[in-house]
Order: structure tokens, then C-alpha cells, then sequence
């Protein structure tokens, strides 16, 4: 197989994920290339990509224009991706760069879009707490006082850096990154801002523990889960962890036995699995691997 990526921010790491799966091919996009010699071409939001080409597309933001919306980076972008004509679109969180180290969560506080929310900036002044250039190093606290759709984007990167994100409970985007009193605030009313800030201000080890929680809910996403959802062709909406349990053992161990078969019929019993005068041995087998089969393998009757 081999993927085009069109050239963007995030083209590069696309790039060196896709070339760590087996027989794929990757290369940039650039004017020399033949569209059809690629099998699939991957964008990110609104990155032009060739016409004739097989495009998937990882969406970021709700104010996308451009289509298919594969992949999506949040939860409340789903909908909006059936809207667009994708059947099965696939949720993947949107990797961001974690630095290595972070200094102690500051009492800076900055507005993200400052510049259409002059009033909350007011009011936190009024109350003796200035607000700064979001990139100013001695940022701790951003407040995105958005009420409708945001962007998660800015959320993310922020929280790796172990920022407190306070946030509305109307906006989707923050729903869909922020769990309350966890790794940031959700508040109901934009009244209820100005009280949060000032107590995260005098509190240095509320705003640790935020912050630390949140740099910690974001690692976990990584470009290779974003590449497997963009080449995957079966999988719908979120992923969800199957529960263990005998029933759904009872079909794996069906399934997986193939010319087996006759193993079927097996039991389980102080560490062997027996089938007629035959035996296995699961001493000496992974805990995990040995855990499987002893509540796959009915037990004898008591």
C-alpha cells in the first residue's frame, strides 16, 4: 500500500507513523507527484489534496469545510461527520507535543480570544488578577469562556503543558476533553469564572493536582492511533473495551481453535485442561494466556 499525505502542520508526523506499519508506503505530496500511483491520499482539515485521489481526512475543528470527515478528533464531531456523508465516521483524540518538563502550574491567567471577551477580562481585573499573552511562561490558568462549539486544539495543548483549562459546560469541545474537578473545571454559568480563578490563584496545590491530571489525560493519544482509524475501513464510532466474561471467552475459544475442533469438548480442572485421555498443562503458560483458557474451558460438574 502506498499513502500520499498532503503537505500541512501535521504532515510529518502522519509521515513517520504511517512508516512504522507494515508494508506501507508513505511519502509528502509535493507538485512532482503522480496522484495515481497512491492508494489512499491522507489530509488534515482543510489541506488540499488531489482531486481524483481516495481521500480520508482527519477532522479537528467543526468549522471544516472540506470532505470526507473519516476520522474525527472529539466525540461531538461524530454527528456532524454523518451530516457530511461519512456512514461510519471514527473517533481518534488529537495527539499533542508533551514536553519533557514543566515547571509548577503558575497563577498566571490568560483568556483564550481575549479580544471578543473583554468584559470577563474586566472583571477579573476588577477582582486584582491581571490576564496575560497566552504564551507567557508564567500562564498556569486559560479560560476559554466559549459557550457554543470551541476547538480542542487549544484545550489539549494547553493541558500538556499542565495548565488548568476552566471551560463551559455548553461548550462540546471542552465536554468532550475536560471531566470537572478532574483535570479542569466545567462551569454552568460565566459568573462562576471569576470565583474559580480567584481560588486556583491562592491555591498552588489544587492547581498542581489539575494540572498534573490533565498533562496525564492527554498523553495517551499518539499519531498511530490516528493513522490505524484513517486506514481502517470497518470500525465505527468510539471504541469500547469488551467486558471478560464466559460468554463472549466461550465464542473467542471457538472461534480461534479452528482445526482444533476437537478440543471443543475439553475441560478445565487444578490446572490442566483435559479432553478425553489427553491433557494440557497451563503451568506453564502467562498469567494472562492461563486466566483466558481456565474461564474459557467449561469446569467439571461438582
Amino acid at each position: 500500500m502506498k499513502v500520499g499525505i498532503a503537505p500541512g502542520r501535521y504532515a510529518t508526523a502522519i509521515h513517520t507513523a504511517l512508516t512504522k506499519r507494515a508494508k506501507v508506503e508513505a511519502e509528502i505530496l509535493s507538485n512532482g507527484n503522480d496522484p495515481a500511483s497512491f492508494t489512499l491520499v491522507i489530509a488534515v482539515d482543510d489541506e488540499p489534496a488531489p482531486p481524483s485521489a481516495d481521500v480520508r481526512r482527519y477532522i479537528t475543528h467543526h468549522q471544516v469545510q472540506a470532505t470526507p470527515w473519516t476520522v474525527v478528533a472529539a466525540r461531538h464531531l461524530l454527528s456532524d461527520a454523518v451530516g457530511k456523508g461519512t456512514m461510519t465516521p471514527i473517533v481518534a483524540p488529537l495527539p499533542v507535543s508533551t514536553p519533557p518538563m514543566t515547571p509548577p502550574t503558575q497563577p498566571g491567567v490568560a483568556i483564550y480570544d481575549g479580544q471578543n471577551h473583554k468584559d470577563l477580562q474586566m472583571a477579573l481585573e476588577d477582582a486584582f488578577i491581571p490576564t496575560l499573552e497566552i504564551d507567557d511562561p508564567n500562564v498556569g490558568i486559560l479560560i476559554d469562556p466559549s459557550n457554543s462549539q470551541g476547538f480542542v486544539e487549544p484545550l489539549r495543548e494547553a493541558m500538556s503543558q499542565e495548565k488548568v483549562v476552566i471551560a463551559m459546560h455548553s461548550n462540546e469541545a471542552a465536554k468532550d476533553t475536560i471531566l470537572h474537578d478532574t483535570n479542569g473545571y466545567l462551569l454552568t454559568k460565566t459568573s462562576e469564572i471569576r470565583l474559580a480563578v480567584e481560588a486556583l490563584v491562592a491555591d498552588n496545590n489544587e492547581r498542581a493536582r489539575l494540572g498534573f491530571e490533565a498533562r496525564k489525560s492527554v498523553t495517551t493519544a499518539n499519531w498511530q492511533r490516528v493513522v490505524r482509524a484513517l486506514l481502517s475501513a470497518t470500525r465505527t464510532g468510539t471504541p469500547t473495551l469488551e467486558k471478560f466474561s464466559d460468554l463472549p471467552a466461550q465464542r473467542r475459544w471457538s472461534k480461534r481453535l479452528g482445526h482444533a475442533h476437537q478440543w471443543r469438548r475439553a475441560e478445565y480442572d487444578n490446572g490442566t485442561i483435559t479432553n478425553g485421555n489427553r491433557t494440557l498443562h497451563l503451568h506453564g503458560l502467562g498469567p494472562l494466556r492461563q486466566v483466558t483458557l481456565e474461564r474459557s474451558v467449561p469446569k467439571h460438574d461438582q
